[in-house]
């Protein structure tokens, strides 16, 4: 029963594993293919020490983890009797003490590494996070799964042949199959949920609220559904929250958006005052504020206003909404801008967003340049009033239409001493690593005829439900072919102008992995 039990938690964790590590300036990394034989780590070990766990039954994980062989092979990596076969293996090496500011709670707090530098190697499984090594000593490594970190021992540079031909057994088939089975029947969603705060003062700290509803179904039966605060949403690194927090100085005003690993989210306040303290600067007695501090290279000599609205989340890359207004330190004029801006996750809360040909090389530089003299044109914009021309490749985002994700541009223009903005239309498909999953198996016409009220659908990848938007409510239908249900199988009430910024879709083993760290995240049921 236990050899059942950490199958199915291997299995659920692929796309959950511990927090990935701060990049290093002079980090190596390289990865090894299954071919080659040199992996540093390759032989059998054993769980020696259970360092942590993320189950609150601490005792019973003892017990259940220690003493289980681990082996690594260039052909499979196994955890007891679990096989996994054809791993990748990624190696970085970090500064020891960056490793641990980033990856706070996936270790016990008082650990310290006994060098300096260190050896991480991830484990990749068909290019999904899989697990992460430690290389401590010759003959010791930290070996950490979810939260869980545990100590191995080496046994021997060998590793069992047999398990190594099991690939095509009997068992191996067995489970092929039942994993198989589960994605057809299994799915889950989380759904990113935006709506304007309508308590909104002029010392608001968001002007917008943002969460986010777990959805799953099990044998075509809706589990019941969860909800939390903010944006939480999967990563290769692990699961991630997003959230908006505001910086106020010298009559200038900003809002930030902020992404933490939620493995790291109890413990931001720590984790700034480290990397404050790692850069050599003062820090105040009682200073727990985690807010951003305001970035005056931006600002220059304008004072005034900056908001960000976002649009779209998804691994990668968020879309904003960015206005800003005020007026110049220094004269009367007054200033007032409106971007469409893609931003990378890993580098917020900076504002700086990405250009087009970032995403989408030369092409994208072709087709925003055509849209967008199409658009003044059609505008009759006489170019003395084209503002920020030279923002052309930065000012685009995401706009979600008939069930799919599109790219749009804004220009900024003067029209009789007016400020405006427009927005039009670029013909290309966000690429994949902007929106991974963006696949509608109904027709739009289809759902429009099944609930004319429809605002936005999306449809899983199991093809078995579907969640559909409307002014004020969120239905979930059950798909038939290119059809919807007859009658929605639940309807959610949205609060007012709710909309969705995101769907991330989990089906098979990984929607009850999925569920598991949104409830350990603070889920709970919706009301």
């Amino acid at each position: 029963m236990k050899t059942v039990k950490i199958l199915v938690f291997l299995l659920a964790i692929s796309l959950m594993l511990s927090a990935c590590s701060s990049p290093s300036t002079d980090s190596a990394e390289k990865i090894v293919s299954p071919q080659n034989q040199l992996i540093p780590i390759r032989g059998t070990w054993e769980i020696s020490e259970v360092l942590m766990t993320a189950s609150s039954n601490e005792e019973e994980d003892k017990e259940e983890w220690l003493g289980k062989k681990v082996q690594f092979s260039d052909r499979y990596m196994s955890l007891g009797e679990s096989i996994l076969e054809n791993p990748q293996y990624q190696m970085k090496r970090v500064n020891g003490e960056e490793y641990l500011l980033f990856n706070s709670k996936s270790l016990p707090s008082n650990f310290v590494f006994p060098n300096k530098e260190v050896e991480v190697i991830t484990v990749i499984d068909q290019d999904k996070f899989f697990c992460e090594v430690l290389i401590i000593k010759e003959n010791e490594l930290i070996f950490k799964i979810q939260g869980n970190s545990f100590y191995l021992s080496k046994l021997s540079d060998e590793v069992d042949q047999y398990i190594s031909s099991k690939s095509d057994d009997e068992n191996n088939q067995d489970i092929n199959i039942q994993m198989e089975k589960d994605s057809l029947i299994s799915t889950g969603v989380l759904i990113g949920l935006r709506s304007e705060n309508k308590s909104n003062s002029d010392d608001s700290e968001n002007e917008y609220n943002y969460r986010t509803l777990w959805i799953s179904s099990k044998n075509n039966e809706i589990n019941p559904i969860l909800e939390i605060e903010n944006i939480f949403f999967p990563r290769r690194s692990g699961f991630w929250k997003i959230e908006t927090k505001k910086a106020t100085q010298d009559s200038r005003s900003e809002q930030y958006i902020l992404a933490n690993n939620v493995l790291m989210e109890d413990n931001k306040a720590e984790i700034q005052l480290k990397a404050r303290m790692m850069r050599n600067e003062e820090i105040p007695a009682n200073d727990d504020d985690v807010t951003p501090e305001l970035d005056f290279s931006r600002w220059g000599e304008k004072i005034g206003e900056i908001k960000r609205k976002i649009n779209y989340v998804g691994n990668d890359y968020i879309s904003v909404e960015t206005i800003g207004k005020g007026e110049y330190i220094v004269g009367s004029e007054n200033w007032e801008s409106s971007k469409l801006q893609i931003l990378p996750i890993d580098g917020l809360p900076n504002g700086r967003g990405v250009k087009i040909s970032d995403i989408l090389d030369e092409t994208g530089v072709i087709s925003i340049k055509s849209a967008w003299e199409r658009a003044i044109n059609y505008l009759e914009i006489d170019n003395p009033n084209i503002l920020y021309r030279e923002e052309l490749l930065e000012n685009f985002g995401m706009e979600r239409k008939l069930g799919h994700w599109f790219l749009k541009g804004r220009i900024n223009y003067t029209k009789e001493k007016e400020f405006n903005a427009a927005d039009y239309s670029i013909n290309l498909i966000p690429p994949p690593k902007v929106v991974v999953y963006d696949t509608l198996f109904v027709p739009w016409t289809n759902i429009k005829d099944r609930v004319p009220r429809a605002l936005d659908a999306y449809t899983s990848p199991n093809k078995d439900i579907a969640i559909v938007l409307t002014k004020r409510e969120l239905l979930i239908y059950d798909i038939y072919g290119n059809d919807l249900g007859r009658y929605p199988r639940e309807k959610l009430k949205l609060k007012e102008g709710e909309t969705i910024i995101m769907a991330e879709w989990a089906t098979g083993q990984y929607v009850e992995g999925w569920e598991g760290i949104f409830q350990k995240s603070g889920g709970q049921l919706l009301d």
